[in-house]
């Protein structure tokens, strides 16, 4: 019997990575002490970036999805989110 040379493992294929996706970006502020916890930021919040704490008060739970859209900051009837536009 001739001895056959160990077969090698098949080299290792990388995938490429799909590229990030390049947008908007924004950075949210909440003045906690001028919202009075409406809720209208985080109900239509097109990215889910808001979330109620458990005073019923809006976080930013999730600051990179925010596109900076400024649907929150136009829309909450108190004046207590700012969004900055993130380059």
């Amino acid at each position: 019997m001739t001895e056959q040379p160990a077969a090698t493992p098949p080299a290792e294929t990388t995938q490429a990575k799909p590229a990030a996706r390049k947008g908007p970006r924004g950075q949210v502020t909440i003045f906690s002490n001028w919202c009075k916890g409406c809720s209208i930021c985080v109900s239509f919040c097109p990215t889910g970036v808001l979330v109620l704490d458990e005073d019923e008060h809006p976080v930013v739970a999730y600051p990179e999805k925010c596109t900076a859209c400024h649907w929150c900051d136009t829309h909450c009837p108190d004046f207590a989110i700012v969004v900055k536009k993130i380059e």
